[in-house]
């Protein structure tokens, strides 16, 4: 115990942040396949993409209205010389007329001015401009060809999500089928002698599973992860032992809750360093998820999770995800939001701590009140939490880690 108690002190740890920087430099992404476009959508791409041509790909109308030369404006009325329509060459402007034109259509050689619809009259063939518009500058309401990339211009970078943004550039690009990381395969597992089944009727002294539903609903938010439960496992090291093995066999990483204190029956770390892991660490200096144990074996990573519903939560949200975002790719993953509180006090803490918010406006969050890390119940009114250092609290702001 005393040898049990003087390796867990060595490799405890002052921050999350900390946590995070070990693993992070032991991990590497997951491989690469190509889907088609429709397929992509959610996942991660693998290479960066470049314009195939200029954006626009010539210069086109802004607006609605007619297609003329700004020196001719001055003359308060020209004649309409025909219509200009999307996806067709343009004809050409004639001397000291109009076209009348859409958005997005093509302008038309010798054609330096969109006058707005709303901006002019016709009447017999003819259209007069508004005083205010017989002297407009030159490529007003013009989308200039390439004014949003040149042709050969990066436009994504590797690592980004294909969001709907980026699926669109994707496709104006002609990307029909796209690199992408696979899918990172995460395994769940839960831990414990009175872990039962969601169906089932437990009595006063058992629970139900309900960390493992916890980390698959953080883990599957993300579309380029795949995760899987396994049947919760007793606290048997042997057991332990032979499960975890198997799932290591498959999956890209390992994410246990539950055993991993310092309790007789906690043999989590004792299985993982049996299994000839490399123990990062164990313990941070943070509530809840103070316990929270991390190893990487042959590039995967494992992480042990506190089994209070609470500390699985946030160690999952802060600690995993990025380390799931490296596995699947990301490069530059998003920094967190900052809130102020709506309603601070003056409680502090010698570490780092993380209190449940529900957010009531844009970058304004109101503390819960949660009686303890197991409190599951009033967990479920949150959007997420902020990370207090150690010593600080009050209005903020402060990181943000929601859960959607």
């Amino acid at each position: 115990m005393l040898r049990a108690m003087a390796q867990s002190a060595a490799n405890s740890l002052g921050s999350p942040s900390e946590g995070i920087g070990l693993i992070l430099p032991r991990v590497r992404a997951v491989g690469v396949e190509r889907v088609p476009l429709e397929r992509a959508i959610g996942r991660v791409l693998a290479e960066g993409v470049t314009a195939d041509r200029d954006s626009p790909a010539s210069d086109v109308s802004a607006m609605d209205g007619f297609a003329v030369r700004a020196a001719d404006l001055v003359l308060g009325e020209l004649p309409i010389a025909g219509e200009l329509r999307i996806g067709q060459e343009p004809l050409a402007l004639p001397a000291r007329s109009a076209l009348r034109i859409v958005t997005g259509a093509p302008v038309p050689p010798g054609a330096d001015v969109v006058v707005k619809r709303e901006d002019t009259e016709e009447a017999s063939g003819q259209v007069r401009f508004a005083a205010a518009t017989r002297s407009l500058p030159v490529w007003t309401n013009i989308r200039r060809k390439g004014e949003n990339a040149k042709a050969g211009a990066a436009v994504v970078a590797a690592g980004a999500e294909v969001t709907a943004p980026v699926a669109g550039v994707l496709a104006a690009c002609g990307r029909a089928e796209v690199p992408v990381h696979r899918r990172v395969r995460v395994a769940v597992l839960v831990t414990g002698d009175e872990v039962l089944g969601v169906g089932d009727t437990p009595s006063p002294y058992q629970l139900r599973d309900s960390n493992g539903y916890t980390v698959l609903a953080i883990a599957t938010r993300r579309p380029w992860v795949e995760a899987e439960r396994a049947p919760a496992a007793k606290d048997d090291p042997g057991v332990l032992r032979s499960v975890m093995r198997d799932l290591l066999g498959s999956a890209d990483a390992l994410i246990v809750t539950g055993g991993v204190s310092m309790g007789e029956r906690d043999f989590v770390p004792r299985v993982v360093r049996e299994l000839g892991a490399e123990v990062l660490f164990h313990k941070v200096n943070q509530r809840p998820g103070r316990p929270v144990f991390a190893a990487v074996m042959e590039g995967k990573p494992i992480f042990g999770l506190p089994g209070n519903p609470l500390s699985v939560m946030v160690t999952m949200r802060r600690m995993v995800v990025p380390v799931l975002e490296r596995l699947g790719g990301i490069r530059n993953g998003a920094p967190p939001a900052l809130m102020r509180l709506v309603n601070p006090d003056d409680r502090r803490l010698d570490m780092w701590w993380h209190r449940f918010v529900k957010v009531v406006g844009e970058g304004r969050a109101e503390l819960l009140s949660i009686s303890s890390s197991g409190d599951v119940m009033n967990a479920a009114k949150s959007d997420g939490f902020i990370e207090l250092p150690p010593g600080e609290g009050g209005e903020g702001p402060w990181a943000y880690y929601g859960w959607v």
